[in-house]
């Protein structure tokens, strides 16, 4: 029987060339993953603006010892868009360290369907650069579902109005698109009513009496109420002019003047003496109008501003008249001494004139002589 010896030569042949192959292999595999560029994107909504937002993230893979590279492509799409931050350099410029992700944000149409981005990197080397032999890209896919929100016109609304009164003008709205009635209430201390609204309807005219305190709107069958309002001065509100009130007193008559200034407000006051007619001065601002009284013993008038009256004042003859002076006696001239009589007596009255305004408006009268 014939042994055929083994040989060892062809499967040593096999090993060496398959071992040369995966040397060579890395060769060539090396330099690829020893310096790239790798792209990262990630995208949201954006509501308030009904855009995609990608933030896009490009990582440096460097040759050894380099610190500095650029992009010498940056392309995106949809067509049309930017990207912060991400951007080509020309000439000698490295603008990027190989420390740290470049991160940039790119706003993409709602109805996109995909954003992507290429880039192409080049490193600064001690003498030269080094180019990346092929770009790298990345595509986030995105579905074009991005709208902006639209604020629901469903529920019930309510706006207040104030002026510089007090007063505070409330306006109710049932939302365009509800589909049934509401009932809503207003209330502000004893101040309440309810009103019906169905869809799409508004209530303008409710008014809101000055000092009521906070006010509240309030819907049937809700706890959280509509709205919550506290009355403040809106800023436009300009305080009107304060109107000046004199008193005279001469032996034979009781004269009250009224002076508006132009930047005050129509004023009306009722002055009834305790005999004879009352008489109504109507001032308009910038205009100034009297009221005379024939003078007497025991005359007294008392004025009054929209039905609220002021404590009466009382005519006294002047220090310079005649005894029984008022009531028809004779005439006498006033001068010298007689005059200081009169502005005397109408100081006197200061006090009781300056009650005249007081009870029936925030802003007083006061009267000089």
């Amino acid at each position: 029987m014939n042994r055929r010896k083994l040989s060892l030569r062809r499967p040593l042949a096999l090993v060496g060339a398959a071992a040369l192959g995966l040397a060579a292999a890395l060769m060539v595999a090396s330099p690829a993953s020893a310096h790239h560029s790798e792209v990262d994107g990630k995208a949201v909504c954006d509501t308030e603006t009904g855009e995609w937002v990608v933030t896009w993230t490009v990582t440096s893979f460097a040759p050894q010892g380099v610190e500095r590279y650029k992009l010498v492509k940056a392309d995106l799409t949809p067509a049309g868009t930017t990207v912060t931050e991400i951007r080509t350099t020309e000439g000698n410029d490295y603008p990027y360290s190989v420390d740290t992700p470049v991160v940039g944000v790119q706003r993409v149409p709602g109805d996109a369907t995909s954003a992507s981005l290429t880039v192409k990197a080049k490193w600064k080397k001690e003498r030269g650069a080094h180019l990346e032999r092929d770009a790298k890209s990345k595509t986030v896919e995105l579905g074009g579902e991005c709208k902006k929100d639209v604020p629901s016109t469903t529920a019930p609304t309510a706006s207040f109005s104030p002026d510089c009164e007090g007063t505070v003008n409330v306006t109710l709205g049932n939302g365009q698109e509800a589909t049934a009635a509401v009932k809503l209430t207003v209330s502000a201390g004893e101040f309440k009513e309810t009103f019906t609204l169905e869809p799409g309807e508004t209530k303008t005219d409710i008014q809101v009496p000055a000092d009521a305190g906070e006010i509240t709107v309030s819907q049937e069958g809700k706890e959280e109420p509509v709205g919550t309002y506290t009355w403040t001065e809106p800023e436009n509100c300009v305080a009107p002019g304060e109107p000046e009130g004199d008193i005279e007193l001469t032996c034979d008559e009781m004269i009250f003047t009224v002076k508006n200034p132009a930047d005050g407000e129509t004023v009306t006051i009722t002055l009834t003496p305790n005999t004879g007619e009352p008489q109504t001065l109507t001032v308009a601002p910038g205009e100034t109008k009297s009221a005379t009284f024939p003078a007497s013993e025991g005359l007294t008038v008392t004025p009054s501003v929209e039905g609220e009256e002021g404590e009466p004042i009382a005519w006294t003859a002047p220090d310079d008249c005649e005894p029984g002076a008022g009531g028809g006696g004779p005439e006498l001239p006033v001068t010298g001494a007689a005059a200081g009589g009169i502005a005397g007596g109408a100081l006197a009255l200061l006090a009781i004139g300056a009650v005249l305004f007081y009870l029936a408006r925030r802003r007083r009268m006061t009267f000089t002589a």
